[in-house]
């Protein structure tokens, strides 16, 4: 880690912080000619393990944690402490070759808890392509599941609520891709998905209301101070949550 990055995290959170401890050993990945050199362990940094400890574990509470401690980082993905834009490997997926973004990962098992989080932080506003998240909520295949007080919970719920919460950012979601998808075989883990994403994201006029709060988030976003910026704004509370995706 640079002297700046060094500086920046002792500065922005005490040292008593465990995670603070642990982006401390943040180091550089080796390039992938030297990878045969390296086992797992060595390979993948333990803040990025302790990562997926904490999403398979579903904790919002220290996501939002780690969110707000790495949250001035994240306009760089290059940056070692943009911790959200870092592939991680979950146990299901043990090769570090093929990590998946926590964004994804989170889509992949329908936590919609954490979904929230993410998305109040203007995480799939800056995806490239955020109809390959929705895709991901609605057709990866549903033998990836979290625990639950050692049980398997049901995930058809959470995949409802997830699309429901994507469709509060979103002005448009395509439904001619997903129907490709399901034309090629693939099953939705909700029969009737369309229920779960309102008319105006597809076919209807977007609703003036929700492009007001596309637009205020972009700006709030572009100076990174999304989710805190919105409660800073001089209107009533009920719109604050609304911009804040409660609603």
């Amino acid at each position: 880690m640079s002297k700046s990055s060094k500086l920046c995290c002792k500065t922005s959170c005490p040292r008593s912080n465990i995670f603070c401890s642990l982006v401390d050993k943040v180091f550089k990945r080796p390039s992938l000619q030297s990878l045969h050199q390296w086992g797992y362990h060595c390979y993948e940094p333990r803040v990025y393990r302790t990562l997926a400890k904490i999403l398979r574990k579903g904790n919002p509470d220290f996501v939002e944690l780690l969110l707000k401690k790495t949250k001035d980082y994240v306009q760089d993905r290059s940056f070692n402490l943009a911790l959200i834009w870092r592939t991680f490997t979950p146990v299901y997926c043990p090769s570090p070759l093929s990590g998946i973004t926590p964004l994804l990962y989170v889509a992949q098992t329908r936590q919609s808890n954490i979904l929230k989080i993410l998305l109040q932080y203007g995480i799939l506003e800056r995806e490239n392509n955020p109809i390959n998240i929705v895709l991901t909520i609605l057709l990866y295949p549903s033998r990836v599941r979290i625990m639950v007080d050692h049980e398997l919970v049901d995930i058809e719920e959470d995949a409802k609520t997830c699309l429901v919460l994507c469709s509060r950012v979103l002005s448009t979601i395509s439904i001619r891709e997903i129907e490709m998808q399901l034309s090629l075989g693939r099953r939705p883990i909700i029969s009737n998905w369309l229920d779960y994403i309102p008319s105006t994201r597809y076919k209807d006029p977007c609703e003036l209301l929700h492009l007001c709060r596309i637009t205020i988030r972009a700006q709030l976003l572009t100076n990174n101070m999304l989710p805190n910026g919105i409660f800073s704004l001089l209107i009533p509370v009920c719109l604050q949550n609304y911009l804040n995706l409660e609603s």
